[in-house]
C-alpha cells in the first residue's frame, strides 16, 4: 500500500477532542453547552442528575471569550478554581486565519499567563497555501524561541507542493536544521509527472543519506498509464533492490476495465504471484468519483470468494467531504455476512479534517452489535500532539469494557 501523504492534519485533534468528549463519558458524565449570540459561551461537565461534574478531560467546565479571530478557553473545577486539562494546562488562546483555519494555540496557566504545556510547548504556529496545505508548522517555549518537543523528535516542520500536490516535507529542530524524527528520517520527497500526478516517494536523513520508513522500504515508484491511471506500484530498499514488503509482496499491478474498475494482482520480487491475502488471489476494485466504493475478492479465474474472515464483498460509504463513514460486508451472494470477529461492518465518526474519533461495530441489520470481543464501540484519545494516547471500549449499552 503506498502511504498515505495528503494533507498533514495538524489542527485536526483539536476538534477530535471537542468531539470526543460530547459522546466519551458514556453514562458518567454529559457536556452541556451554553450560548450567547450564536457562540458556545460555557461548556459544561454534568453527571446522570444534573449535578456539575469532573469531565474526562480534568475539568469541570470551561468558559469562552471571543475577541477578533481569537477564542480563549479556561478550565475550572466544579468549586470554581482553575483546573488543569489533561494536557497539562489551564486554558489556552485558539487563534483563526482566513477559511476558519487554526493558526495558533497558545497555552495558559492558572494565572491566565503563556505556559508550557504537558508537551513541552507553550505556542503552536501553523501556516497554510491557499489550498489549505500546511505550509509551516513550529513549537514554541516561554520565551518564544523554538522547542523540541521529545514525543515527536523535532520542533518544527516546511513543506512545499505543486498545486495541490505535497512534494517535499522536512522536519526541523530548534535551531532549523534537518532532524530525524521518530519516524526514522527527517525529509519525505514526493516526485510527481507534469501533470501533478504522484509518481514516486523516497526518505532521506538529516545528512541527505536515503532512510528507510517505518514500513521498512526506502522509496516506492508508481507507474501511470497514459490516463494517469495507476497500473504497477513497486518498493525498493536503500541499495535500490526491491523489497518485499511484510504482507509478502514487493509490488502490485492493476488492470482497468475503464475508468472506475480495476483488478490487482500481487508479485514478490522475482516476479511470482502472490496471494493478495486472506484466503484470496486478487483484489477487485470499484470507484465512484475518485473514491473507492466496492472490493470484491477472487480466486485466480477471477470468481468471487469469501475470504478467511468469512466475508466476500467490502462497500463502502462516503459523507459530501469525501471521508470514510461507513464500511459494510456481504458474502459471494452479495448478502449482509458477519466476518469472524462478529460483525458485518463499522461506521466511523471523524472530525472536520476526517481525523477518526470513534468507530461502531455493525449487525447484518446495520444497527451496533456486540464483536466477539465483548464491545460495540472503539472510542479514540489523542494527545496535544494528535497522537493516539488510548483507546476506549463500549458495549451497545454504552458500558465501559476495558481501556488501553
Amino acid at each position: 500500500m503506498v502511504m498515505k501523504t495528503g494533507k498533514i492534519r495538524i489542527a485536526a485533534w483539536l476538534t477530535a477532542c471537542f468531539l470526543l468528549l460530547c459522546c466519551a463519558a458514556g453514562a458518567e458524565a454529559t457536556l452541556k453547552e451554553t450560548t450567547r449570540g450564536g457562540k458556545v459561551v460555557r461548556l459544561e461537565w454534568q453527571d446522570e442528575n444534573g449535578a456539575m461534574t469532573t469531565g474526562p478531560e480534568g475539568y469541570a467546565y470551561a468558559t469562552r471569550n471571543y475577541s477578533g479571530t481569537t477564542i480563549t478557553e479556561k478550565y475550572f473545577t466544579a468549586a470554581g478554581q482553575p483546573a488543569a486539562a489533561t494536557g497539562g494546562y489551564y486554558g489556552r488562546m485558539l487563534t483563526y486565519g482566513n477559511r476558519h483555519r487554526l493558526e495558533e494555540i497558545v497555552y495558559l496557566n492558572e494565572n491566565g499567563q503563556k505556559a508550557n504545556c504537558a508537551a513541552g510547548y507553550a505556542r503552536l504556529k501553523i501556516a497554510y497555501n491557499s489550498n489549505g496545505g500546511v505550509t509551516a508548522l513550529g513549537y514554541y517555549g516561554e520565551n518564544g524561541g523554538l522547542v523540541m518537543v521529545p514525543s515527536l523528535g523535532y520542533a518544527a516542520l516546511k513543506s512545499e507542493y505543486r498545486g495541490k500536490i505535497l512534494t517535499k516535507t522536512t522536519w526541523l529542530d530548534e535551531k532549523k536544521n534537518p532532524v530525524d524524527t521518530s519516524l526514522g528520517y527527517a525529509v519525505l520527497i514526493q516526485t510527481v509527472n507534469k501533470n501533478n500526478k504522484l509518481t514516486g516517494i523516497r526518505f532521506e536523513h538529516a545528512d541527505g543519506s536515503a532512510a528507510v520508513c517505518p514500513e521498512g522500504w526506502a522509496s516506492c515508484k508508481r507507474e501511470l498509464d497514459k490516463n494517469g491511471r495507476e497500473f504497477s506500484v513497486k518498493y525498493y530498499d536503500l541499495s535500490g533492490k526491491m523489497i518485499r514488503l511484510n504482507s509478502g509482496y514487493a509490488y502490485e499491478e492493476k488492470t482497468w476495465d475503464g475508468d472506475r474498475t480495476c483488478t490487482i494482482a500481487r508479485f514478490d520480487e522475482s516476479g511470482n504471484p502472490v496471494p493478495a491475502g486472506n484466503g484470496y488471489t486478487l483484489l477487485k476494485q470499484e470507484f465512484s468519483k475518485g473514491l473507492l466504493i466496492r472490493e470484491t475478492c477472487l480466486d485466480a479465474n477471477g470468481k468471487t470468494v469469501e475470504d478467511l474472515t468469512g466475508t466476500a464483498i467490502r462497500t463502502y460509504t462516503w459523507d459530501e467531504d469525501g471521508r470514510l463513514s461507513q464500511v459494510r460486508y456481504a458474502d459471494a451472494q452479495s448478502v449482509p455476512a458477519l466476518n469472524s470477529e462478529g460483525c458485518a461492518g463499522y461506521s466511523e465518526m471523524v472530525d472536520g479534517d476526517g481525523f477518526r474519533i470513534a468507530r461502531t461495530y455493525l449487525g447484518t441489520d446495520g444497527k451496533p452489535v456486540n464483536t466477539a470481543g465483548g464491545y460495540s464501540e472503539i472510542r479514540y484519545l489523542y494527545n496535544e500532539n494528535g497522537q493516539l494516547r488510548g483507546t476506549e471500549y463500549y458495549d451497545v449499552n454504552g458500558v465501559l469494557v476495558k481501556a488501553e
